[in-house]
């Protein structure tokens, strides 16, 4: 007889209810290139996963219980096709049917590319930073800042999502710029809402906006002439249950970039996650010599930062895919690859090795004949961002990351 030792913390029976968002809506194609025996999660960090697989588990059986993750990466990220479709499944698996959308930042206002799912209207003269350019200035988690400095300004934020009628949340916590020479952010709408909270430390507000809403309105107060200007760093919208999905993306990004944003740490802790999902590398790797013992002090360096925010949170690194450089497969990414791998079991983080998901550089070519890969043979397209998300969903609940001596004989 065996005993389970993570003490059943995964309720195995009530997540396999799921299956139906795994990988099994793609075509064949997809199946052919995707090495599936490789999609598992390498698991260094018990503990952390009992928690953190506790809570899931919760949030399928219980309208109160709460999860936290936060994703953060490059441009693989910002356009929010992986992490959105991440958190897609993540609410429909949970039964939500009013869900968070989580932390984002209006990148309209950086005159770069959105998300699909949240429209952003404003009115003013933003200026907007972010952790790739070589002077940022003050920057946190999602490695952006905008600033105006007219309290005439406005910021409307519509989120939408196709498979959500309500796609939202009740509180709106906002990462911003707080101080005496800072100008008064104001809830215009909802109408009614209340500040619940301020924190010093992450220099964040929650409001508490009295409703479920899909819409947010933001304007400013000038009180007296030494308030300046506003600087924001990224709004949350959410409930008080359910699974928060926060994603964080710059294009561009490397683990270093991440490592300038002053405030990540601060910001990370006021979004209490129980997993932060790392997915950075393919910059770090896009070039003709990579040092992978640099790439692996920052990246200790960034993991460092991740328990100083949250100690216990669970901790998942993933590995960068396949791609080419001048033409031909990047060997770069495989020793990257390789380095990541081996420090997530140094640093006590679990790791999902997409890039031998992919199968060997050579291969790259197939996922781009069955539409999964872009022209540039560097990013995914949106079939594939998906597919790739379904992957890993597929293996976060399907048990294979479980370690060889998760069971023991009585």
């Amino acid at each position: 007889m065996h005993r389970l030792v993570l003490s059943s913390i995964f309720v195995i029976s009530s997540l396999a209810a799921f299956a139906q968002f795994t990988i099994a809506p793609f075509c064949p194609d997809s199946f052919a290139v995707a090495d599936r025996s490789r999609n598992l999660i390498e698991l260094h960090d018990t503990s952390a996963w009992q928690r953190f697989g506790g809570k899931l588990a919760a949030c399928t059986e219980s309208d109160t219980a709460r999860v936290s993750i936060v994703h953060i990466g490059d441009s693989h990220l910002q356009a929010d096709f992986f992490s959105g479709e991440m958190r897609r499944c993540m609410h429909m698996m949970t039964g939500r049917l009013q869900p968070s959308r989580g932390l984002f930042f209006p990148y309209a206002l950086a005159k770069t590319n959105s998300p699909n799912n949240y429209r952003v209207t404003w009115h003013g003269e933003w200026t907007c930073h972010k952790s790739t350019e070589k002077e940022c200035g003050t920057l946190g988690l999602t490695g952006m800042s905008a600033t105006v400095s007219n309290d005439t300004a406005y910021l409307i934020i519509k989120v939408r999502d196709n498979d959500f009628g309500f796609y939202g949340g009740t509180h709106l916590q906002m990462f911003a710029e707080v101080g005496a020479t800072s100008l008064e952010p104001q809830i215009l709408y909802p109408e009614g809402a209340e500040i619940e909270s301020f924190s010093f430390l992450s220099q964040s507000i929650v409001w508490n906006l009295h409703c479920h809403t899909d819409s947010v309105a933001i304007g400013f107060r000038r009180k007296n002439a030494d308030q300046q200007s506003f600087t924001l760093y990224g709004l949350n919208l959410f409930d008080a249950e359910g699974v928060e999905y926060h994603a964080a993306g710059v294009n561009g990004a490397r683990v270093s970039s991440y490592l300038k944003c002053e405030r990540f740490a601060a910001q990370l802790t006021a979004l209490h996650p129980d997993l932060v999902i790392v997915s950075l590398g393919t910059n770090d790797s896009y070039m003709p010599r990579f040092d992978s013992t640099a790439f692996a002090a920052q990246l200790e360096k960034l993991v460092a930062e991740i328990r100083t925010a949250q100690p216990d949170c669970a901790i998942l690194l993933t590995t960068p895919g396949n791609n080419k450089l001048s033409g031909k497969p990047n060997q770069n990414a495989v020793i990257c690859t390789e380095t990541i791998c081996r420090e997530a079991k140094r640093l006590n983080c679990s790791v999902w090795n997409f890039n031998a998901i992919m199968g060997a550089p050579e291969k790259i070519g197939l996922w781009y004949d069955a539409g999964l890969i872009a022209s540039d043979y560097v990013h995914l397209t949106r079939s594939g961002y998906k597919f790739q998300a379904h992957l890993l969903i597929d293996a976060l609940l399907s048990g294979m990351f479980w370690p060889k001596d998760s069971f023991t004989d009585d």
